[in-house]
């Protein structure tokens, strides 16, 4: 994992995160694809596994990360392999 908000986001405790999201977190490029970022946002909110602080800061990084990849929503989501087990 190469990323200074990975490391943030590793550092919290178990009531912010679940450490069920440190591998998906450890496993993100420098900087998390849109992609990755989907993932761990998804799981946080679908299997209550990040706090709200959590989820609206992995927001943020999404949104940003679309648009700097000049992509939709749902472009990445196409690609969301997980959804279909979420």
């Amino acid at each position: 994992m190469a990323t200074e908000i990975g490391t943030l986001l590793l550092g919290l405790s178990d009531s912010q995160l679940d450490a069920a999201m440190h591998p998906l977190i450890q496993a993100w490029s420098d900087p998390p694809s849109a992609l990755q970022l989907l993932e761990v946002l998804d799981k946080s909110i679908h299997g209550s596994l990040g706090s709200s602080f959590v989820i609206k800061t992995l927001q943020v990084l999404y949104d940003a990360a679309c648009k700097t990849e000049g992509i939709t929503h749902e472009e990445v989501a196409k690609s969301a392999t997980w959804r279909g087990v979420l």
